[in-house]
């Protein structure tokens, strides 16, 4: 039983961030220039909200990123179509596309009296220059001028024609082996009079916790069929690791020190931030804490405009063990780190502190993270080793309803549904 699955691999990750090739095969979500920062990809005015459109959306998703060097630089961006596996489609962009297939990011402004400078870009998805025609999963690239096999970074969104309904069950699991640890995601798929033909072999369905790709099941098929209904209820196959409630710092004003922030100092180049040390929590039992699952929110309080005047701040964190894991490193993980293990985010171990200290660069705001394990022998993210797991834990959990009927040269997304585990049964 796979209780996670990893979609991509945490080494061809830091490869990429060396190089900036573009990988041939499953499309990641990562930024390869690290001077690249606060990466936010969702729909205008709902920055919560996860990388998805409807063909008749009325807002459009909206992108958009810190380059740390402040010399004003080319960007371009292409939209490729890709599978429900996130490998390119076998289709040309005039199928896919009505408008361009390369486009110039426009939109840019010089940050506004920070202590760290910056360029901040935003570009809105579908626009005046582009518009998309058919439903699935795609990627965003952007470069800079017209090197597009030299990516600055990726983002993976999805276009959805809702055609089946997905009813979902959470629940916590029925096998005593697995019941405090996991969350069990059983559904159920109705097709209505919707010409669903042969779907053992023409459906596929992910499940794919908080969003994040790294956290996936992806290998499910119906258990039966009856009537217009896809049954999909197991008792070991559709296991999640429940996790732990994401920790928090909130330096939306850095006037005052908040819950969990034991310092505060201008040292005359820029902020440092040092947050109270951390223990893990696997031996300790399940608190609920509301959380973002990983998210951030970028604010500046008493600022007008915190896309360009929100202050890029060090946060040191200190995470105490008495002594280094072996055979593997410890992150700083979440959406302040794009959901990826990258040099940056890289902990290291203080044996005299008997801690592990990181100081990462993010711009002012509210963050989730966490500590996470990777081990030397796999590329496997560990949420668990630190943090722990339980039933309990609060998650999304997102469905995707993939359809590629014989004959089709392209798969089609025909549901989208999110549900949450607090709605468990």
């Amino acid at each position: 039983m796979i209780l996670k699955k990893i979609t991509f691999f945490v080494f061809f990750i830091n490869c990429w961030a060396i190089c900036f090739a573009l990988p041939e095969g499953p499309f990641p979500d990562a930024v390869f220039d690290r001077n690249i920062k606060t990466v936010q990809f969702s729909k205008v005015g709902w920055e919560f909200s996860y990388p998805i459109l409807q063909f008749d959306d009325e807002r459009p998703l909206l992108l958009s990123f810190d380059d740390m060097n402040t010399n004003y630089k080319n960007f371009n961006y292409a939209i490729i179509h890709c599978d429900a596996d996130w490998m390119p489609s076998r289709l040309s962009y005039s199928e896919y596309l009505d408008g361009f297939y390369q486009n110039p990011v426009t939109e840019y402004h010089s940050s506004f009296s920070t202590h760290v400078p910056y360029t901040h870009y935003s570009l809105e998805i579908p626009n005046e220059n582009v518009k998309l025609k058919l439903s699935g999963n795609y990627i965003l690239i952007v470069y800079q001028n017209s090197d597009e096999d030299n990516p600055v970074f990726i983002k993976r969104f999805v276009l959805v024609e809702p055609r089946v309904n997905i009813v979902p069950d959470i629940k916590r699991p029925s096998l005593p082996a697995y019941q405090n640890a996991c969350q069990e995601i059983d559904f159920s798929i109705l097709y209505g009079d919707f010409p669903l033909e042969n779907p053992y072999q023409t459906v596929k369905v992910k499940v794919i916790k908080n969003n994040q790709w790294k956290f996936s099941n992806e290998d499910l098929k119906p258990i039966f069929v009856r009537n217009t209904e896809l049954v999909y209820d197991y008792e070991d196959k559709n296991l999640f690791l429940g996790g732990n409630e994401y920790r928090a710092f909130d330096t939306k004003s850095l006037r005052y020190q908040s819950a969990n922030i034991q310092s505060i100092e201008f040292d005359g180049a820029a902020w440092q931030v040092m947050l109270k040390p951390d223990n893990a929590r696997a031996k300790f039992s399940y608190f609920y804490n509301e959380d973002l699952n990983g998210k951030y929110l970028i604010q500046n309080q008493g600022g007008t405009d915190a896309s360009v005047d929100a202050e890029y701040v060090h946060i040191l964190f200190n995470f105490s063990v008495k002594e280094p894991v072996a055979e593997g490193n410890v992150y700083v993980y979440g959406g302040l780190s794009d959901y990826n293990c990258y040099d940056d985010n890289k902990m290291k171990y203080n044996a005299a502190n008997k801690a592990y200290e990181l100081d990462l660069l993010v711009k002012q705001g509210y963050y989730n993270y966490q500590y996470v394990y990777v081990p030397n022998s796999s590329a496997d993210v560990d949420e668990r080793y630190f943090e722990g797991s339980f039933y309990e834990t609060e998650n999304d959990y997102v469905f995707y309803v993939y359809y590629r009927p014989f004959g089709s040269r392209y798969d089609s997304l025909i549901g989208v549904k999110i549900a949450n585990s607090l709605h468990r049964s």
